[in-house]
């Protein structure tokens, strides 16, 4: 055969698609994003979106671009989230080393927030406090609070911050990363912002001003109950109580010149305001009042009751009902009835499917591990930190391996002193045919790793390579790790 008789396999192959720009080769994802996935997490959606893609920016950082087509991807169901996701972290981190002005980091800012809103899509347990404490990182390197809060945009990404970085505190009841100087500012002329708390996250500005301050002494209360010889005072905690007692919703004065629209939005904004008030008085009785075996006052169980109704009470089309969760996972956990119980379970299940935040669909296993527990034990001798702090703990033989740093991020309490690991992981319940999935950072190449410890026989040597959103790479942890 001669050789002009050989197929043209070269000419038979596709060409490849050449893009002039990020534009052209994204360009209907990120418009989609902008135009609705962006605005899923704020109660409603505002000028200075803290979620959204910024197309000023030039060249644009590949980063942010993974990072938007990875949530983006998530809620698409897009084979390629995993690929972005990884990309979006790895070209974060070598862009944050490599950089260190105010330019540079308002788009490294801008993929921390995207990234730590594609964690919720995964679980309510994510690595908040990597995030947390990455923001506050580039924010200290880059000038300060000063040099951000000259922008609305970033005004208001720090405030998002300083709300998640306080909502993961209020569980763990440990320290906060950001100090309380960024919280004063920011709380600070809020008639002088472009923004406010309850349009990010659906609790006002006063409620939010108490939360902040129940969140530090939730702190110094679990601290000192490790302390003989310190007791813990309770008059400013008597003195938050009572402001909350007290607090009732204020209608805007153009109230009475708006249309039935407004009238039904401000009557949505008083129902999620009364659940995130009387979800703190819940808060405040468990944490500060409580006594194990002690029986739970009638008060508290209207206040329960008193959660769920506003919550259920705001419209069905509206979007605001869902960033009550927490305080409605405080109430379900006060709830016997199982009527009420299965309305708070719909709940969960309803807003999973429509926003595709698993955030609230693993509420609700967590909520039956409550629920069960409290029949098993005794309804007055289990609270929901008791549940709380055992999903934020690994045990190997009983025993506790790691202990955790904040809602997520471990900090390690290895019993082999050799053990050159530092875990930092994340413990996933989102169902309960979930297997407990841990990720690791080795210390000496700060790699990020995948370990995937079975539950049914934790003693096996296990090496599992688990595609999904959090880790990529593969690491054989021994039974050895738990040894003396």
């Amino acid at each position: 055969m001669a050789a002009s008789d050989l197929p043209n396999t070269t000419t038979s192959m596709p060409p490849s698609v050449l893009y002039n720009n990020i534009w052209q080769q994204f360009g209907p994802i990120l418009e989609r994003y902008n135009m609705e996935f962006c605005t899923i997490p704020l109660t409603f959606d505002l000028q200075m979106n803290p979620f959204r893609y910024r197309k000023t920016n030039v060249p644009e950082p590949m980063f942010l671009v993974h990072a938007v087509m990875a949530l983006a991807g998530h809620h698409v169901k897009s084979p390629s989230t995993d690929d972005h996701h990884y990309t979006a972290l790895k070209l974060l981190r070598e862009s944050i080393n490599a950089s260190g002005n105010v330019e540079d980091g308002c788009s490294m800012l801008d993929a921390i927030m995207i990234l730590f809103s594609f964690d919720e899509t995964q679980s309510t347990l994510g690595y908040w406090s990597t995030h947390l404490k990455g923001a506050y990182g580039l924010i200290e390197a880059c000038g300060g609070i000063e040099a951000w809060t000259t922008s609305a945009r970033a005004d208001a990404q720090i405030g998002l911050l300083l709300w998640w970085d306080a909502i993961t505190s209020l569980l763990s009841r440990e320290n906060c990363v950001f100090p309380y100087a960024y919280v004063e500012a920011i709380l600070s002329n809020p008639d002088n912002r472009k923004w406010n708390f309850f349009d990010l996250c659906g609790c006002p500005h006063s409620v939010v001003t108490l939360l902040m301050q129940v969140v530090r002494l939730s702190a110094e209360k679990r601290q000192s109950s490790s302390m003989r010889y310190v007791t813990f005072d309770t008059t400013m905690v008597a003195q938050i109580e009572q402001a909350l007692e007290s607090w009732h919703h204020i209608s805007p004065a153009a109230l009475a010149f708006g249309s039935e629209e407004d009238i039904q939005k401000d009557q949505d904004c008083m129902h999620c305001s009364e659940a995130w008030r009387h979800g703190l008085l819940l808060y405040i009785y468990r944490v500060f009042r409580w006594k194990p075996g002690s029986p739970i006052p009638t008060h508290v169980v209207r206040w329960a009751r008193v959660v769920v109704d506003h919550v259920v009470a705001c419209r069905d089309e509206s979007m605001v009902a869902r960033q009550a969760l927490l305080p409605l996972f405080f109430a379900g956990c006060e709830q016997r009835d199982r009527s009420i119980r299965q309305k708070i379970v719909q709940f969960c299940s309803v807003w999973n499917d429509r926003t595709r935040y698993q955030m609230f669909g693993s509420t609700i296993p967590l909520l039956e591990e409550v629920w069960a527990e409290q029949e098993a034990k005794g309804f007055e001798n289990v609270w929901w930190g008791h549940v709380v702090d055992r999903k934020h703990t690994v045990y190997i033989r009983g025993q506790p391996l790691i202990k955790v740093d904040r809602a997520a991020g471990l900090l390690p309490c290895l019993r082999n002193q050799a053990c050159t690991l530092v875990f930092q992981a994340l413990h996933s319940s989102m169902h309960k045919q979930a297997r407990n999935i841990l990720l690791l950072r080795i210390k000496r190449t700060e790699s990020i790793s995948k370990f995937a410890l079975s539950n049914k026989n934790p003693a096996r040597k296990s090496s599992v390579l688990i595609h999904d959103c959090k880790a990529v790479c593969v690491l054989t942890v021994e039974q050895s790790l738990s040894g003396p």
